[in-house]
């Protein structure tokens, strides 16, 4: 951010004030940096960004020089360009010009004291474990074990949604989180999300869990309706909250259940596990 992002904001920004007709005296006061810096940013070539960052640093930009021209106070402007650094960082998008493998730092960077949609995206995830921790049967766990999502409203990618790293596992009969939900744990389950809230999109939550006959039954007595897909694509005209993946080569069938919030979700979960234990009673 401070090598690129900021610098080629301020040689923007300079160049859209000298169009409006400042001078470059004004334009260095403006900007706090020297006039021989302002000349330099206006004889400059543009950087070449990628497409993510170049709309939000056009944002920015814009946004900086507006304030700017209507003489909003330092702390103003400074309070919006930390806004869309914070927002940079943790949707991912710095990620494509600083590459470094497995790194979440940027993502998790306010994980300590998570606020706004990302506290509530958080707690969302905690709140459908506390469902489902102690009140699902070992009988309906996947060999791939299960995991729960939930998506920011604006969310495009696994770094907009919340899962469990390392999913819940069952300890002496009783489904268990072992960890704290973060952002960008599950690249699987976020791709399901997103792909499901396209079609649907009040849709932010979701639960995988198994998938067979007995569940399918259960499915049917409790008349919730399921759609069959192929794992990776949602079939058009769906509208349900259950999507049901009989397996393939390699891969586990799976019902992923929807619902408004993850917790919801794992509401239904909940319910389907009765189900399917009413019906190997019977």
């Amino acid at each position: 951010m401070v090598n690129r992002i900021f610098p080629e904001a301020r040689k923007r920004a300079a160049r859209m004030l000298g169009q409006s007709g400042w001078k470059q005296k004004d334009i260095a006061k403006a900007l706090g940096v020297t006039q021989a810096m302002v000349s330099r940013y206006l004889s400059s070539e543009r950087e070449i960004l990628p497409p993510e960052l170049e709309a939000a640093l056009q944002r920015m930009t814009g946004e900086m020089v507006a304030m700017i021209e209507s003489k909003k106070s330092d702390a103003e402007i400074i309070s919006a360009i930390c806004s869309t650094c914070f927002s940079l960082r943790e949707s991912g998008s710095i990620c494509s010009i600083h590459p470094v493998d497995n790194c979440r730092v940027c993502m998790n960077i306010r994980s300590q004291g998570p606020v706004g949609k990302r506290k509530e995206v958080l707690d969302d995830v905690r709140a459908a474990v506390k469902i489902l921790e102690g009140h699902l049967s070992p009988e309906i766990v996947p060999e791939v074990r299960i995991n729960i999502a939930s998506a920011l409203p604006d969310a495009n990618g696994p770094a907009g949604v919340v899962a469990i790293p390392g999913r819940l596992v069952e300890i002496r009969g009783e489904i268990k989180a072992l960890t704290e939900p973060e952002f960008g744990a599950s690249q699987h389950l976020s791709a399901i999300l997103l792909a499901a809230k396209r079609k649907q999109p009040h849709i932010k939550g979701v639960v995988n869990i198994l998938f067979n006959a007995v569940v399918e039954r259960a499915l049917t007595t409790m008349n919730i309706p399921h759609k069959e897909f192929d794992g990776e694509n949602i079939p058009d005209g769906w509208m349900g909250e259950c999507l049901a993946y009989r397996g393939g080569y390699g891969r586990e069938p799976c019902l992923y259940v929807f619902g408004e919030a993850a917790a919801e979700a794992a509401e239904t979960a909940r319910k389907i596990s009765d189900g399917m234990d009413r019906e190997m009673v019977e």
